[in-house]
């Protein structure tokens, strides 16, 4: 589903979409169809945040930069680009992806002669803090959005991905490792106590808790996860 451009400055849109969204690969679990989802929930949750929907206080905007804390209102266009770089740096390096991808936003000329140095620093700190795997508390309430939109809802798009990305990073393991990682990774991020993907929601979501509690239904052990990857994979 696409973003809701229409909040958006049209230059911006253009060029994020001819220049960012193409570098892609869907091979790894992380293409555009993953981007476009975490714009739109970016989108919907600054949206919410500034209609009151979502309520905040001083104390949510107090790392801003003055320009951004008086009114108390998210910047539709730095979200979006936010959400736009966000993974762009595992063409390179997965591990070292958010820091890549913060690096590129701050030294692409089109983003820099858009926002303010001050607003600059602001997205390549949210960048830097979406990783559901840091174990900070992202640094600013962008860095919230970012890592809250980055957390899917749909159990079995997870699944997939997370087997797209194991087969892309490791192309040798048999398919028994492949849905070992699968397994493994996603109890961890998800169902086992203290699940670390689990804290990474800094605002209600229903279906957010809802998937959660489908994971610790389906990794209850590894023969009902087993059947629900191959649900996830078209293969049952």
């Amino acid at each position: 589903m696409e973003p809701d451009y229409s909040v958006l400055n049209p230059e911006i849109v253009d060029y994020i979409r001819d220049n960012i969204f193409s570098r892609y690969n869907p091979a790894n679990g992380h293409g555009l169809d993953h981007i476009k989802n975490v714009a739109r929930r970016s989108l919907d949750l600054a949206k919410r945040i500034n209609d009151g929907s979502i309520k905040t206080t001083a104390k949510d905007f107090k790392n801003l930069p003055e320009e951004l804390k008086n009114p108390r209102k998210i910047d539709y266009d730095m979200s979006f680009v936010i959400a736009s770089y966000h993974d762009l740096g595992r063409e390179k390096n997965n591990k070292l992806h958010h820091l890549i991808s913060a690096a590129w936003l701050l030294d692409d000329d089109f983003i820099e002669d858009h926002f303010s140095r001050a607003k600059l620093r602001v997205m390549a700190d949210a960048v830097m803090d979406h990783r559901a795997s840091n174990e900070l508390v992202p640094a600013t309430i962008y860095g919230k959005i970012v890592s809250s939109a980055d957390r899917d809802t749909d159990c079995y798009d997870i699944m997939r991905r997370a087997y797209a990305y194991n087969r892309h990073i490791y192309p040798d393991k048999t398919e028994s490792e492949a849905r070992d990682f699968c397994y493994e990774k996603i109890c961890i991020k998800f169902a086992n106590k203290g699940a670390y993907g689990v804290k990474k929601m800094f605002f209600d979501n229903p279906e957010f808790d809802a998937m959660v509690k489908k994971f610790q239904e389906i990794c209850v052990d590894r023969a009902t996860f087993d059947v629900e990857l191959d649900k996830a994979l078209g293969k049952d």
